[in-house]
């Protein structure tokens, strides 16, 4: 008896959870364009702004300040950005979860192209009714060995 009232007090959790999941993708899409848009600007303020304040940006080279970290991106000659948001999930109630893959390209200050790829992962906070992004760690693929 017991494990019946339990089951079917979680049946409604178990049916939200794809929903949520659906909904989310459009909003973590929305963010991934916002991003790719903010990229395409070379604008580093901009990329910040869809953090929350205290977001955490974090590549191979460890932590970073997400507006520093874009500005040196930018430096390097990156200037292009595609991303696809791949997976979503709800880590909590508050806290939904996306990872996918992005692409990065632009030339270096001598013209010579620069070209990265990988994997990113994000959580997410709603901020003022506005989804931001609390955590990123982007880890791109190794460069290929001739």
């Amino acid at each position: 008896m017991k494990r019946s009232v339990l089951f079917s007090l979680c049946i409604p959790l178990m049916s939200t959870a794809p929903a949520f999941a659906q909904d989310f993708k459009q909003e973590a899409n929305k963010i991934a364009s916002a991003y790719e848009g903010c990229y395409t600007k070379q604008d580093p303020a901009c990329v910040a702004a869809l953090y929350t304040k205290d977001g955490i940006f974090i590549n191979p080279a460890g932590k970073h300040d997400v507006a520093t970290a874009y500005a040196n991106t930018f430096k390097a000659g990156f200037n292009k950005l595609e991303a696809t948001v791949d997976e979503v999930w709800q880590v909590d109630n508050d806290t939904p979860a996306a990872m996918g893959k992005f692409h990065i390209t632009g030339k270096s200050d001598k013209g010579d192209a620069v070209d990265a790829s990988g994997t990113w992962t994000a959580t997410y906070v709603k901020v003022d009714g506005q989804w931001k992004i609390r955590h990123l760690t982007a880890a791109p693929v190794p460069p290929k060995k001739d």
